[in-house]
């Protein structure tokens, strides 16, 4: 019998704590930083401001040389414009691997993760509908398009059943429910000089990962920050997803 239950739980008990030590990694590598100065207003206030709100604001940063990032713009021999960063950087997260696997998933399977943002109309409207781009087979919709002076934003959903369904039961005592959806913007900072044993390697950029969470404001749940959310333990692997997302991108582009 105690052999039995040691088979049964073993499994579990390596998992949780493989991916425990796996976040504690990743969270020792890219440290939160502040929103109010590496994200725009637009991240960080919701679409309806009277019925919505965004308690969870999460921002992740990796500096890398100019020249790694430079090599992903169109024209990587002259000097690029911030525009051509930016569009480079967005178009280096949304081709990474996790990505193209979950919007594979997404879409039932495809073998094509969609438009990751890599053709030549890059993340303008769609040509045909004139509406905003679609990304990763619907996963995300652009919001804002890259600029000199902006970075790309775009937005996800859940679908309005699963939130429903968890609002209900928070409306019965359950203490968590779903967001809304939320936000992804994707900076990049510079370029800088390097210091040190650094000076000859650069200039170089911080590239920013950002995302934001949209909650429906539940009147009887009281005040903002008395407001229900997803479990703690579910927010911290949504943040290690994130900085995992930076990671692969940050690692591919070094190669």
């Amino acid at each position: 019998m105690t052999s039995r239950l040691l088979l049964f739980v073993t499994p579990p008990l390596l998992a949780g704590y493989s991916t425990h030590r796996w976040l504690n990694h990743l969270e020792a590598h890219y440290p939160p930083i502040a929103p109010d100065r590496s994200s725009t207003e637009l991240l960080r206030q919701p679409a309806n401001p009277n019925t919505q709100h965004v308690p969870h604001i999460d921002i992740y940063a990796a500096r890398i040389p100019l020249r790694t990032l430079q090599a992903r713009t169109p024209e990587p021999t002259t000097p690029p414009t911030k525009q051509a960063l930016n569009t480079a950087w967005a178009q280096s997260l949304l081709t990474t691997t996790p990505l193209r696997l979950e919007a594979q998933l997404l879409s039932l399977l495809r073998h094509a993760p969609g438009d990751q943002g890599t053709t030549p109309q890059a993340f303008t409207p769609d040509p045909n509908t004139g509406l905003p781009r679609e990304l990763l087979h619907g996963a995300m919709t652009v919001l804002r398009e890259p600029t000199d002076q902006e970075p790309l934003l775009v937005r996800w959903s859940i679908p309005d059943a699963p939130r429903r369904f968890f609002e209900s039961l928070a409306r019965w005592g359950y203490p968590w429910r779903l967001m809304t959806g939320g936000r992804h913007e994707m900076s990049v900072e510079g370029p800088f000089d390097g210091e040190g044993d650094e000076e000859p390697l650069g200039p170089f950029v911080e590239v920013r990962f950002a995302s934001a969470h949209t909650y429906e404001i539940v009147p009887d749940e009281g005040p903002l920050d008395a407001q229900k959310t997803i479990p703690a333990c579910v927010a911290r692997l949504h943040r290690g997803y994130a900085r995992f997302l930076l990671d692969c991108a940050v690692r591919d582009l070094c190669r």
